[in-house]
């Protein structure tokens, strides 16, 4: 009798672990919009337009995705729009397609990342694999990776620069880790975004995987998504963590005779998100550390940059510049890759401050010198500028606009370039020593009125227009835009130096209505413009040649 009851009490318990593991079906309610059909609840959003073909079929077919979905963990939140407008998707927190996007593996990971709000490209990879139950290749991956170092997060998803070995092998990996990690109770954790290098490494130890590149790009791991959209790879990173998206343009690599290998290309990326966020961090720093009252007065703003969307591609009009920032949009187009701090700078001290209702309204001189000094003095980026430096004083025909230039203008660039170089061999700066610059700030700045200095008198010699060094009315707005965009490099710097970055910064939230230099400095322009030259000429040995 006994028995009989532990079999009854047994079969009862397995009866309603059954009924508690039975998922219910997703319910939306239907509801009409402008233009379009609306199915939603608290969690889910489908929007389909009026003009799509076979709206019930593709609704069925999308609540059928999200069931399965749904069934592995529940879903926190999503919206889907299906128009024929869009072509792919939208990295944007919603799904934006046409119809036919529907029927692709691609619109399945997209339906998995934004149901749990993942990134990382390598967890979807993995979830898709688990809940649609595909098969993983068989890859021994302690061989692989011996030969082929790069990202096991990242790199898969630069496919226009790939072999299909290497996506596929690096699609593998990415299975067999997301597997393992459920194995392990990780399961939130990867839904979460959470996934420790020590979890990952445990992995890579049973499978014997060298992981020392992937502890360089750790804080890129769950942060980093990559897409590839017509002619353009967008890679897209978490807006709480330095966000910002990236488009570069794979159409001429797409049609080329030569692929570029993969691991090359996906790391040189890697390590240029890299760079952009130690440099962003160490601006904000350098900015705490030497203008700490009015870092903390605007610490919210600062700390609350908007998304910025850096743009590589040349300009449809000729442009000398490094990059610049189009006005009253997100957006950072740049030309030169070392070029990102100094127009960072530009947005730092706009773009959040305007959607903070603070106004800005300093003349452009000031804000080219801010920016000029912020980049010259915190950033690590600035060590290439110097390279850069270096190497057109070495190959004068490289500089800017000496292209149509004379043979008589010609000779004249090269004597100031020789004279540039001993220059700067007589302040013990070469381009041997560019760490040991790095790590001293007076060395930077000295370097930077030096290379600026030159840029001026040759940008002179090149045009035959003399640049203006400020002649201009007490107005300090009207005296700052008097004064050539590549001079403010050196004059503002100087300010800064003299008078304190505390000063300086300040001035991006001042009223400029017929504030003068002696009000804010104590002297005129036209004094400070003496007090600068003789700065140059006490700092820097051999200046006074060129001034």
């Amino acid at each position: 009798m006994e028995n009989r009851k532990i079999i009854l009490l047994l079969i009862i318990t397995i009866l309603l672990v059954g009924c508690s593991e039975k998922k219910e079906p997703i319910k939306l309610i239907e509801v009409s919009g402008e233009g379009s059909t609306i199915y939603e609840n608290d969690n889910i959003k489908i929007k389909i337009a009026d003009n799509v073909n076979e709206k019930e079929t593709i609704y069925t077919s999308i609540l059928n995705e999200l069931q399965k979905i749904d069934e592995f963990s529940p879903i926190e939140n999503i919206e889907i729009q299906i128009s024929k407008q869009y072509l792919v998707p939208n990295i944007d927190k919603i799904i934006k397609c046409d119809a036919k996007f529907i029927e692709t593996e691609e619109f399945k990971k997209e339906l998995i990342k934004k149901s749990y709000g993942i990134y990382d490209n390598w967890i979807s990879e993995g979830l898709y694999a688990k809940i649609y139950d595909i098969e993983k290749s068989q890859i021994d991956f302690a061989t692989y990776y011996s030969d082929n170092e790069f990202s096991l997060f990242g790199a898969r998803f630069f496919e226009p620069f790939a072999s299909k070995e290497e996506i596929e092998s690096v699609k593998s990996a990415s299975i067999d880790l997301v597997e393992y990690l459920l194995e392990n109770n990780k399961k939130m954790e990867l839904i979460k975004n959470n996934i420790e290098m020590s979890d990952i490494e445990n992995w890579a130890n049973e499978k014997d995987i060298d992981l020392s590149y992937q502890r360089e790009i750790e804080s890129l791991m769950n942060r980093m998504e990559v897409y590839d959209m017509a002619d353009k790879l967008i890679i897209n990173t978490r807006e709480e963590i330095n966000g910002f998206k990236i488009d570069i343009s794979i159409a001429d690599i797409k049609t080329g005779h030569e692929k570029t290998e993969q691991y090359d290309t996906s790391k040189k990326i890697e390590q240029i998100i890299l760079r952009f966020d130690r440099d962003i961090l160490a601006i904000k720093k350098g900015i705490e550390n030497d203008a700490p009252r009015f870092y903390a007065e605007y610490k919210e703003v600062l700390n609350n940059v908007p998304k910025i969307k850096y743009i590589f591609e040349m300009p449809s009009e000729p442009f000398r510049g490094g990059g610049y920032v189009m006005k009253g949009t997100d957006e950072i187009y740049l030309i030169n890759i070392n070029a990102q701090v100094h127009e960072y700078c530009h947005f730092l001290f706009h773009n959040p401050f305007i959607k903070k209702d603070i106004v800005v309204n300093k003349p452009s001189g000031l804000d080219e010198g801010i920016a000029n000094y912020l980049y010259v003095v915190y950033s690590e980026t600035y060590g290439k500028w110097i390279e850069r430096t270096f190497y057109v004083i070495e190959n004068p025909m490289e500089r800017n606009g000496v292209e149509n230039a004379t043979s008589d203008i010609l000779i004249a660039v090269e004597k100031l370039s020789e004279k540039q170089l001993n220059i700067y061999t007589e302040n013990n700066i070469s381009a041997n020593n560019v760490e040991e610059i790095l790590k001293s700030k007076n060395k930077r700045i000295l370097a930077s009125h030096v290379e600026y200095s030159f840029t001026i008198k040759i940008s002179e010699t090149i045009t035959g227009d003399k640049l203006s060094r400020g002649i201009a009315p007490l107005d300090l707005m009207n005296e700052g835009d008097s004064m050539d965009y590549v001079v403010n490099f050196s004059f503002i710097p100087y300010l800064i130096e003299e008078y304190g970055l505390e000063k300086i910064l300040y001035l991006n939230v001042a009223s400029f209505d017929g504030l003068t230099y002696k009000e804010v400095f104590g002297k005129t322009f036209d004094e400070l413009k003496v007090d600068w030259m003789n700065y140059l000429k006490e700092n820097i040995k051999g200046i006074e040649s060129i001034l």
